[in-house]
């Protein structure tokens, strides 16, 4: 039974034969959510057909924030990281429009709630509108019904539809197909698991069939709705893809690795090559300081990497891997560890030399600096980074491979950051050669304004971003980018250069910066950033 049904005793509502009251909207000529993301569908591939993540409504939300937010973004962070309280009074603005709907079912009123709902994110009182909802015993459920499907199926804007997929979750009639198919879209992948979760008996299959079809904020979701199953394909399948999302392992790997027992996984002496690959990035983003749990709360954590390490001696055979066995032996070696609390998950102190040595001996292996060397050679970006991080790990310089990507691409701001990194004294002055023949610096330095710099248009900005950042280690050195920064439009770009010039002493400050520095501070329309260049005039610190 669902909620409604428990609440009123197991008086079921009828649903409506149609999706609309019968009145015209005045919104007709747009494109209704539902039918957009319809005609993405492709039943050949997962998610999204090209084009089908910019909704009806993509310009109208964008024209009310600064911020573009990818799809889910918004509700995930807020989800996640945010205390949102939930609004009781918006909850009570909503409760009585739609009481008035369903007293009087007219356009108007209609209007008036579409209106509310386009206005104010739904997460913030749908919880407490709900609760006020199934406590109007006298309410006409059909109605509140219809209105719910009719906004979940007609409407080109968001909010009502996050609105309506969570009033027809209330209602155990056969939604699934409706839910499944606004949830491919992962603004709605939210509203829509909790709606399977809440019209359905069994939804645990139903979940997992839309966390297979969505990647971001959409997967995080999903998965955190399946920490409790039972059901071994489920479980298999979180230790080998429910961890992966484009937002970040970290958000999933302690729910997937418990969830999906790793441990006993990893206990079988012919684990395939697939799952040892995804042990290995598991454990990497369980040992990185992430959003959620981590390999500090992980009970199984050192049996878990007892396990993996004793497959490794044998069969590490990626970079990736290679990094997560460098990252266990940091973990083991940690000099401010907690050992006694450790010890609670099976860290115990006897355990860590010999898991150490073991560590250090796969990193020896020889195998590794061919590997390192093919990675770096490759024009594949990830690839690319993996035999950057393996280098580091071996001891490998690889300023010259970074230099030749620079040189390949210099308007490619992740060159940049990699050569800035490596640089030293003495490769310096060619950085900044090439700096001057490659960047347009007249360009970027147009003035101080609000912008925040994002976006491909800022691409020459995001390069020299990352020149001046490195410019830090350099005192004195490299002054027309300093200066150059300070006159961007960019508030971030103007207080790294602060930074930078509160890193160096004054007396290495090049001929023209205090100067520069003084015309900007008259120029500044950030008060708290003109206060900064007032504290780095005065060589006082400005953090």
């Amino acid at each position: 039974m669902g909620i409604f049904d428990r609440l009123f005793g197991g008086r079921h509502v009828e649903s409506a034969q149609s999706g609309a009251p019968g009145e015209p909207f005045p919104w007709d000529a747009h494109p209704s959510i539902y039918e957009h993301i319809q005609a993405h569908l492709d039943p050949t591939q997962k998610g999204l057909t090209e084009g089908g993540e910019n909704l009806p409504d993509e310009e109208r939300v964008a024209d009310q924030s600064q911020i573009r937010w990818a799809a889910g973004a918004l509700d995930g962070v807020f989800s996640h990281h945010v205390a949102n309280p939930e609004d009781p009074s918006e909850a009570h603005e909503l409760l009585a429009l739609v009481q008035s709907y369903s007293t009087a079912p007219t356009v108007t009123n209609k209007a008036k709630l579409y209106h509310f709902l386009t206005e104010n994110g739904a997460l913030g009182f749908i919880d407490p509108f709900i609760d006020l909802l199934m406590q109007q015993e006298d309410i006409n459920q059909q109605r509140v019904y219809e209105l719910a499907y009719s906004f979940s199926t007609e409407a080109p804007d968001r909010n009502p539809v996050k609105f309506g997929i969570a009033i027809l979750g209330l209602y155990q009639r056969d939604n699934r197909e409706l839910f499944h198919t606004l949830g491919r879209h992962e603004e709605f992948t939210l509203y829509s698991v909790v709606a399977l979760q809440n019209s359905s008996d069994n939804p645990e299959p139903e979940i997992w069939k839309l966390a297979q079809q969505v990647h971001g904020w959409g997967r995080i979701h999903t998965v955190e709705q399946l920490a409790n199953t039972a059901d071994p394909q489920i479980k298999d399948w979180l230790l080998r893809e429910g961890y992966k999302n484009s937002i970040m392992y970290e958000y999933l790997v302690y729910t997937c690795a418990t969830a999906g027992d790793l441990c006993s996984a990893l206990v079988c002496e012919d684990a395939d090559a697939e799952l040892l690959q995804s042990a290995s990035e598991i454990i990497e983003a369980l040992l990185n300081d992430g959003p959620t749990a981590g390999m500090e709360s992980y009970e199984d954590g050192a049996a878990v990497v007892e396990s993996f390490l004793y497959h490794m001696t044998t069969r590490a055979a990626t970079l990736q891997q290679l990094r997560t066995v460098a990252m266990i032996r940091d973990h083991l070696q940690d000099d401010a560890a907690d050992w006694q609390a450790r010890a609670e998950n099976g860290w115990t102190l006897d355990k860590q030399a010999p898991l150490v040595l073991c560590c250090s001996q796969i990193i020896d292996q020889p195998r590794w600096p061919s590997q390192v060397q093919s990675a770096l050679m490759s024009s594949d970006d990830l690839l690319f980074q993996d035999g950057d991080r393996a280098a580091e790990i071996l001891g490998i310089d690889t300023w010259e491979f970074h230099w030749q990507r620079l040189q390949a691409a210099p308007h490619e701001s992740a060159h940049w950051y990699g050569v800035m990194e490596g640089c030293n004294a003495e490769r310096l002055p060619i950085v900044l050669q090439f700096a001057e023949e490659s960047l347009n610096l007249a360009q970027i330095a147009t003035g101080p304004a609000m912008e925040m710099g994002l976006g491909r248009e800022y691409a020459e900005r995001a390069c020299l971003e990352f020149l001046v950042q490195g410019l830090e280690r350099f005192p004195g050195e490299g002054g027309r980018f300093v200066e150059t920064a300070l006159k961007s439009p960019v508030i971030r770009h103007r207080n790294l250069a602060l930074r930078v010039l509160s890193s160096w002493d004054q007396e290495a400050w090049p001929t023209g910066i205090r100067p520069a520095l003084q015309q900007a501070v008259e120029i500044e329309p950030d008060e708290d950033v003109r206060q900064r260049m007032e504290k780095t005039l005065r060589d006082e610190p400005i953090e």
